[in-house]
C-alpha cells in the first residue's frame, strides 16, 4: 500500500501521448464532470482531457470557453492524435487509474454502509469535507491533489472510527484468515 499511497498523494507530472499533465486535481475532476467526460473514447474527448489536465482550475475554466465554442470544437474535431489512436486513449487512462488508487477498506461496526446516505454529488461532498474538516481553503482545493484529496478524507474517517485502511499488520491477519478459511472448507469436503 506504500507505494500506492506514495504515488497518488505526491504524484509527479505525467506525459500522456507527448502533452505534460499536471497531477489529477479535484478541479480537473469538476470540469470533466461539467461537460460530461466520463470515458476517454473519441478525438474531441482525449483533447478535452488534455486541455484540462494539463492546466490549473483556473485556467482549465478559461480554456473550457474556447473549447465548447464553435469554432473551438470544429478545431479540436479536426486536430490529430498526437499518438496512435490506442496507444494514446490508453496513456490516458493509465494517468486516470493511477491518480486514482485507493486503500482496500474494512467497515467498522459503527459506520457500515446502510445504503445511500447523502444527495449531494461525490465531487461536492469532498470539496464540503475537505474545506470544512480538513482546513483546505477554497483558493486552494480546486487545485488539490484529487488522489491526496481523497486519502486525507479516508484517513479523516479512519481517525474518527470509521473505516479502517488495510494495511500491515491487518492486512497479514486478514490473508491468514482467509486462508484458514479455504483450509477448512478443503478439509470439510474432504471428509
Amino acid at each position: 500500500m506504500t507505494d500506492t499511497w506514495a504515488a497518488t498523494v505526491a504524484p509527479g507530472h505525467h506525459y500522456v501521448a507527448g502533452a505534460k499533465l499536471r497531477p489529477l486535481t479535484l478541479g480537473h475532476a469538476v470540469l470533466m464532470e461539467r461537460i460530461g467526460l466520463v470515458e476517454i473514447l473519441t478525438r474531441l474527448e482525449f483533447h478535452a482531457f488534455v486541455g484540462i489536465c494539463s492546466r490549473d482550475y483556473k485556467a482549465g475554466m478559461n480554456w473550457l470557453g474556447w473549447f465548447l465554442s464553435p469554432v473551438g470544437q470544429w478545431y479540436y474535431q479536426r486536430k490529430p492524435l498526437p499518438k496512435a489512436y490506442n496507444q494514446a486513449l490508453g496513456e490516458a487512462m493509465a494517468y486516470l487509474v493511477q491518480s486514482q488508487q485507493m486503500p482496500e477498506l474494512m467497515g467498522s461496526d459503527s459506520n457500515m454502509a446502510k445504503g445511500a446516505k447523502w444527495g449531494a454529488p461525490t465531487l461536492q461532498l469532498m470539496r464540503t469535507i475537505g474545506l470544512s474538516k480538513l482546513n483546505y481553503t477554497p483558493s486552494e482545493i480546486m487545485d488539490a491533489p484529487f488522489g491526496q484529496l481523497m486519502w486525507d478524507i479516508i484517513s479523516f474517517n479512519e481517525v474518527n472510527g470509521g473505516s479502517k485502511i488495510i494495511h500491515g499488520a491487518l492486512a497479514e491477519g486478514l490473508a491468514r484468515l482467509d486462508e484458514l478459511t479455504k483450509q477448512q472448507k478443503e478439509a470439510a469436503v474432504e471428509s
